[in-house]
């Protein structure tokens, strides 16, 4: 297979002019926070553009009391102009609206220097380059996963298929390198490997935007393809996209003030999206003896259960008493590593106090939509009490980003526990649960009745930083699943022009004995690999391969490989995915059987990232400068980790503890998504 992906734009700004290329529209997102408080009253934020060869100007005001927001100048797409910025900064640009915008991406705006765009009417200069591959080859930046152009992401949201095309919503800051609040960012794919930048789709509050005590905005949700009378219906068949997310609001320092609920709207040409309407709202505590928690998010849509409902799950919390206990079977070795845990208010958190309300647990509750084409309006959607609430994390703080699917004759929840601490140091971990799910119309408004009864448990991926996972079944009924790589621990650096925040490889779910597996999906091996480093098989007692030092080491050019392993017993091995000069290091072990992630130098030394299962015989390495994807057993456990060993140059290690042990091991280059390539 090959990429067609159309090579998207940058324009730098070190000429007077940039040419509008066939776009209609230059967007940019600007803030007006380094301006004195005594100069504001006076100075009025804004953005002009000057037309080449001619007297037109366009030009734009931030209305006060906005000290940030999105500025929209309309342009001629045959014609050159000159930028202009007065008493703000530009954080984020770039140029939409062409023809084609979803095959050839929008092109972005920056300067020269890697510095915003900041003055009081300043010139700035532009020059075209020809597609984002350069501006991603930087050593600082992974070549083989999604990240946005810059600033900070986190969770993938809206997860869908539409009109022959993958689409990927995000978390986007698009304001700076942290957390701040929410906007949706959008990518679209034809492959699930390489990705075309469109324009950001939703907005935070534009009371948020006024002053600096309340934050939140437009937070996670998910998406379903519809037909013409909105029904679910197959991507490539669907007419439109219907998006559901968490519109969040809270004042800083008071947690009793957060305000959340579920809205929806809905897009027909992949690009732009309709006003959103409030679908659902957390049901009163004063009508359900089951109170929900005032967290209650990430609103997760699914329509491939049997029957003709379409359901939604929520993120929340309940009393523990208030549901019946679930007595799963927890699949993992050292079973201490997912049960012995604690409440943590943030990843570096001492282990000790016991902070959580252990008198309430993680939950998600259920709703439906009967009504045919409903899914739009309050209506539509019926509350049916909790579905699923796990009763044996107790110090978990709540469930966030929850998924409820069927899968190969199972019913799978997934959710990550929040503020949770695993007896191996990991935050927040992710679980899966497997079981059975009950009619849905039996259970009470009481919440008494959980509707999904799990019987077995584990990770989703016994690694450091995955998170916010979410999962949608394409067009080949293929259920596919995106997660954020969280830096908790504060691995990244930041940088001019840098992204904080990053995709995982797009993995297929299965189920299989009751356990969650989860494995690339065919089109990274057939996108993502490239020429062959290394084929070796390495037999026991093999002089020429492994002689005294029992070790193969290969250079890596471009510090992108991938590694395929075969195992034929279970002598201990040393596999050191990655290291450099600095003392930084990332390596797979397996000691007296168990196999562990380690890292050397880096915040995550201390963790102790088992891998939960046994007699592992096969193991795949995706390594993409900083981030390590291994796979073991054709995905019987997965596990994602950043890490600082992004320099250009690497190495491939191994070691084994017995010459009598054999093994083969192929090792492959890994292609940069953002080449252009046909």
């Amino acid at each position: 297979m090959t990429s067609t992906t159309t090579p998207q734009s940058i324009l730098e700004l070190d000429a007077k002019t940039f040419d509008a290329r066939g776009y209609t529209k230059a967007e940019f997102f600007v803030e007006t926070d380094f301006v004195p408080s005594e100069d504001k009253a006076e100075a009025q934020a804004g953005v002009a553009l000057l037309e080449s060869g001619s007297e037109e100007r366009h030009e734009a005001l931030l209305s006060r009391p906005l000290r940030r927001g999105h500025i929209t100048l309309s342009i001629n797409p045959g014609s050159s102009y000159r930028l202009e910025v007065s008493h703000a900064r530009i954080t984020y640009a770039y140029l939409s609206g062409a023809d084609d915008d979803l095959d050839r991406g929008i092109a972005f705006l920056v300067t020269q220097d890697g510095e915003p765009a900041i003055g009081a009417w300043q010139e700035l200069h532009v020059r075209e380059i020809d597609d984002l591959g350069g501006w991603y080859r930087s050593l600082s930046r992974p070549q083989a996963h999604f990240e946005p152009f810059e600033h900070w992401m986190n969770d993938p949201n809206g997860l869908c298929r539409f009109q022959g095309r993958y689409h990927m919503f995000f978390q986007f800051n698009p304001y700076g390198w942290n957390w701040d609040n929410m906007h949706w960012g959008h990518a679209v794919s034809t492959d699930l490997v390489h990705w075309t930048h469109l324009p950001i789709v939703l907005y935070p509050q534009p009371a948020l935007h006024e002053d600096d005590t309340h934050s939140g905005g437009a937070f996670s949700g998910s998406a379903v393809p519809v037909d013409t009378h909105g029904r679910p219906c197959a991507g490539d068949e669907a007419q439109a996209i219907r998006l559901f997310l968490t519109r969040h609001m809270e004042r800083h320092g008071d947690p009793s003030s957060l305000i959340e609920y579920q809205t929806s709207c809905e897009c027909r040409d992949g690009l732009s999206f309709g006003p959103e309407t409030i679908v659902v709202e957390r049901p009163d505590s004063s009508e359900e003896s089951t109170s929900l928690g005032l967290d209650f998010r990430d609103p997760k849509v699914e329509w491939r259960f049997p029957g003709d409902d379409t359901h939604m799950v929520v993120a929340t919390n309940v009393p523990k008493d208030s549901v019946a206990q679930q007595e799963y079977q927890l699949q993992w070795s050292p079973s201490s590593d997912l049960r012995d845990g604690w409440h943590a208010d943030g990843p570096n958190d001492a282990r000790g106090d016991r902070k959580g309300d252990v008198q309430r647990v993680p939950a998600i509750a259920a709703f439906d939509s009967t009504g045919k084409g409903m899914m739009a309006s309050r209506e539509g959607w019926q509350y049916r009490g909790i579905a699923f609430a796990d009763t044996q994390h107790t110090e978990a703080f709540t469930f966030e980003c929850p998924d409820y699917f069927p899968l190969d004759g199972n019913d799978v929840v997934v959710a990550a526990l929040m503020k949770y601490r695993d007896g191996g140091g990991r935050f927040q971990p992710v679980m899966w649960y497997t079981g059975e799910s009950h009619n849905q119309a039996s259970a009470t408004r009481s919440g008494q009745d959980v509707v999904f009864q799990a019987s077995q448990a584990g990770l989703c991926d016994f690694g450091s930083g995955y998170y916010a996972v979410q999962s949608f079944e394409d067009d080949l009924g293929r259920r596919i699943a995106i997660a954020w790589l969280a830096d908790w621990f504060g691995t990244r650096t930041e940088g001019a022009h840098l992204a904080n925040g990053t995709m995982t490889l797009p993995r297929e779910l299965h189920v299989r004995d009751g356990r969650l597996y989860s494995h690339p999906v065919s089109e990274v091996y057939d996108q993502l690999l490239g020429a062959t480093v290394l084929h070796q098989e390495l037999r026991a007692c093999d002089d020429a391969t492994l002689s005294d030092a029992k070790t193969l080491s290969v250079p890596i050019p471009g510090n992108a490989y991938y590694a395929d392993i075969v195992l034929q017993d279970d002598a201990d091995f040393d596999i050191a995915i990655a290291g450099d000069a600095h003392g930084h290091a990332v390596n797979l072990v397996r000691v007296a059987g168990v196999t562990v992630l380690r890292t050397l130098g880096s915040q995550t030394d201390a963790l102790e990232l088992h891998a939960g299962i046994t007699d592992v015989r096969r193991i795949e390495i995706f390594y993409d400068r900083g981030i390590a994807e291994v796979f073991l057993n054709n995905g019987e456990a997965a596990a994602a980790l950043l890490s600082p060993c992004n320099n250009e140059e690497g190495a491939f290690r191994m070691s084994q503890a017995s010459q009598d042990s054999s093994v083969t091991v192929d090792l492959r280059r890994l292609h940069g998504i953002w080449e252009h390539r046909r």
